[in-house]
């Protein structure tokens, strides 16, 4: 089963006492667990390996991983018949642009959180009914 309660506010409150420990295992566990939801695709790389990179590239590496995290939340939320929405763009405009107004990337990352709550949903819904015992 996949956790389908996941909270920004949780995340927020943790990450400033663990000096950001608990931001590393939360994505990393969300990463992993939106892996595991749609083995067919390429998997997405996990946040450690992201954080590396996006320090290479002055930060530019987290925002298309970012992207990609969120276009896989849509591809598999479409998987179970969902329209997951803000799609990708719009959360990527959130994160980049929306940091002019300090709130924007906090926004994004609430609405992302929330798109793999749905999704994780639908994927142990339709687990449940695919492995029901008779």
């Amino acid at each position: 089963m996949i956790n389908e309660n996941r909270k920004f506010w949780k995340l927020l409150l943790f990450t400033i006492p663990t000096f950001g420990i608990y931001n590393i295992v939360f994505w990393f566990q969300l990463t992993r667990d939106l892996n595991e939801m749609n083995p067919d695709q390429k998997k997405i790389k996990n946040y450690i390996l992201v954080i590396f990179l996006s320090i290479i590239t002055l930060g530019i590496y987290h925002w298309v991983w970012f992207f990609y995290l969120c276009d896989r939340m849509q591809t598999t939320g479409a998987k179970y018949n969902l329209k997951v929405r803000p799609d990708a763009g719009i959360l990527l405009g959130l994160k980049t642009f929306g940091t002019f107004f300090i709130l924007g990337p906090f926004i994004a990352n609430v609405l992302a959180i929330h798109n793999m709550n749905v999704v994780a949903h639908a994927y142990n819904t339709h687990l449940k009914k695919s492995t029901k015992v008779v």
